[in-house]
């Protein structure tokens, strides 16, 4: 008799001591916010949806994507910097908000003091396309065109600031080539300008599927090495324009000064859920490439860049 009591006793401690371990361990809020700072239909877009569906299941928390354009994103990255720090708004934004945006413009926020960052989750290699309309097959073409009609073509992106247009600039500029910028609220909406020949020629990941079914003219791959579904089509820096590059990143980021067990619990489910094959190939199907970086090396990664921008922009006389 003693020894059940004993057991039951012991059990009760068990459970007393587990239930407070299990608690700590539940995500804080029930429904968060992932805020996309770009229109919808986008590549970023794309792969906010992935993500906020994958935590979602892994965290067991609802995720709702809301959708913020404008700015080259810098709008919905100050909504969620001013968002309460708890976990209920999240963040899924490429890089060029927080290392050259600032630069340009008052983004309303302060990129390392107004964030937290969580972890990175992808990359996505850009492709230089013309449109149907532009009379060029190749880069060749492009640049002889280009250097003959002075200020006569359009090229789009996502906002002044953004990846796409701070590479197309200095893209230009190496190339001798004077062209206007158009911005757009997101990504879907250049294309479509390009398909429509409104705007010339686009540098984004966001071309890809219209390269593929041979709607625009891929003529480059921004970098050192082609795209293996483009093995035709050139690497900048294999014809010479070896010091563009046109790599961006997809992260999450969190409001500034979220406690460290929750940047933990999202951290953990994108490095597991990156590990995966089947997301990793759901990624990929969106035309990003799987890359994890943990939160420190991401915050390490994006102050380096903050800085390698700083001295690009100023270079080319964009600096503030």
């Amino acid at each position: 008799m003693k020894q059940q009591k004993a057991a039951i006793l012991a059990g009760m401690l068990t459970l007393s001591v587990g239930a407070p371990a299990l608690a700590q361990s539940a995500y804080p809020v029930d429904t968060v916010t992932m805020v996309v700072p770009y229109a919808a239909g986008g590549a970023g877009d794309t792969v906010g949806r992935l993500v906020a569906d994958e935590l979602g299941r892994r965290l067991g928390v609802n995720f709702v994507v809301e959708n913020v354009g404008g700015a080259s994103g810098a709008i919905g990255a100050e909504q969620v910097a001013r968002s309460p720090a708890d976990g209920s708004t999240l963040l899924l934004a490429g890089n060029a908000i927080f290392t050259t945006a600032p630069h340009l413009a008052d983004v309303g926020f302060e990129p390392f003091q107004d964030f937290t960052a969580i972890a990175n989750v992808s990359e996505a290699k850009r492709l230089l396309v013309s449109s149907k309309s532009l009379p060029v097959t190749t880069i060749q073409e492009f640049v002889a065109y280009g250097k003959e009609h002075p200020g006569e073509m359009n090229y789009g992106s996502v906002g002044v600031g953004s990846t796409g247009h701070v590479s197309t600039v200095d893209m230009l500029n190496v190339m001798g080539i004077e062209a206007t910028h158009i911005p757009y609220k997101g990504a879907a909406e250049v294309v479509q300008a390009v398909l429509s020949g409104d705007i010339q020629f686009m540098m984004d990941a966001a071309a890809v599927p219209q390269a593929r079914q041979d709607a625009v003219m891929a003529l480059a791959v921004p970098g050192d090495e082609p795209m293996a579904e483009f093995p035709d089509v050139p690497a900048l820096a294999s014809i010479g324009y070896d010091s563009i590059s046109g790599t961006g990143w997809q992260m999450v980021m969190g409001p500034g000064g979220m406690p460290e067990e929750v940047v933990a619990m999202v951290e953990t489910a994108l490095e597991e859920a990156i590990a995966d094959p089947a997301f990793a190939d759901k990624l990929g199907k969106a035309n990003v490439t799987p890359r994890f970086m943990a939160s420190a090396e991401l915050d390490a990664a994006l102050r380096a860049d903050y800085d390698r921008f700083e001295e690009l922009l100023t270079g080319l006389g964009l600096s503030q």
